[in-house]
């Protein structure tokens, strides 16, 4: 077996990550799974080394992917089997970026079974690896403040940003793997992440500027990561008090939302919904709830 299988597997990589990050985890795992066992078979095949160890990579960015996907469906049962497949594979192989991208995915999939602690270890044992660049790092910090603030352990969330924003002001590595491009290192990706963060962790301004900044920079592919900011800017402003601007957003992830299948969009725009009605807005959230429910049906 030679370079061109394993070119397959990563391009079938490469569409599912753009599937998952445009629509939502429930198109792309529809389509992953069949690409996944045509990919482990080929680990039976006769080939060299730096051939397997390239092979092992992509397979562990594809199970990430399939991996990921479920999770954003709504299985985490599934999700955690198909992500524990992507570890053991990417671990064979030299792209020690995407294994620690991999465990960052673990650790939010054992974080939303009402394991934070555990989310919080997975990310600690991922950043004890001192060859991982600094934008992987940057990310793995900030998810872990994520979690942090799940664990109601504040002081140790606000820790994790400082050393994500640390990580990023060091020089960045000049040619990230194509994943990463698209992911880690994409334009607005590390605002995006410590936005969610420092939202969860009750950092309201901080929160504001990381997410404004998100969402002028996202690529357009990144639909489910802006409305995930956008859903929080929305319930930002009505905590501020700024109902033209929470209106504003509110509408615009609901019409952003359409023909997105991702079960954490969904909890997002409830979370929206719910806040506009604690802050009496009552009449934007019934509208809210209407407009989504008649793009549903």
């Amino acid at each position: 077996m030679g370079l061109a299988e394993v070119q397959a597997v990563e391009a079938a990589a490469d569409l599912y990550t753009r599937m998952d990050l445009a629509h939502g985890g429930g198109m792309a795992a529809a389509m992953a799974r069949g690409s996944l066992e045509w990919a482990i078979e080929l680990l039976d095949k006769p080939m060299s080394q730096p051939i397997r160890e390239r092979l092992s990579s992509a397979i562990g960015l594809l199970a990430d992917r399939f991996g990921w996907a479920i999770y954003d469906a709504g299985d985490i049962s599934t999700a955690t089997r198909v992500l524990t497949l992507a570890l053991d594979n990417s671990a064979h192989g030299g792209d020690r970026d995407l294994r620690a991208h991999v465990m960052l995915d673990l650790s939010t999939v054992t974080t939303d079974s009402g394991r934070p602690a555990e989310g919080v270890e997975i990310l600690r044992m991922a950043l004890g690896d001192e060859r991982i660049s600094s934008a992987e790092r940057a990310n793995l910090h900030a998810v872990a403040a994520r979690h942090c603030a799940a664990a109601h352990d504040r002081q140790a969330g606000l820790r994790h940003v400082d050393l994500a924003e640390e990580a990023l002001s060091k020089p960045q590595q000049a040619a990230a793997p194509e994943w990463a491009q698209r992911i880690t290192v994409s334009p607005g990706h590390h605002d995006s992440a410590l936005g969610l963060a420092l939202f969860a962790l009750d950092e309201d301004t901080r929160a504001y500027e990381r997410l404004s900044s998100a969402l002028s920079r996202l690529d357009t592919g990144r639909t489910r990561t802006g409305l995930r900011c956008r859903t929080r800017l929305a319930v930002l402003n009505m905590r501020a008090g700024d109902l033209e601007n929470s209106e504003r957003e509110a509408r615009r992830a609901v019409k952003d939302a359409i023909g997105v299948r991702s079960r954490r969009v969904s909890s997002d725009l409830t979370m929206m919904i719910e806040s506009a009605r604690s802050h009496g807005m009552g009449q934007l959230a019934d509208e809210l709830a209407r407009s989504l429910a008649e793009s549903a049906a």
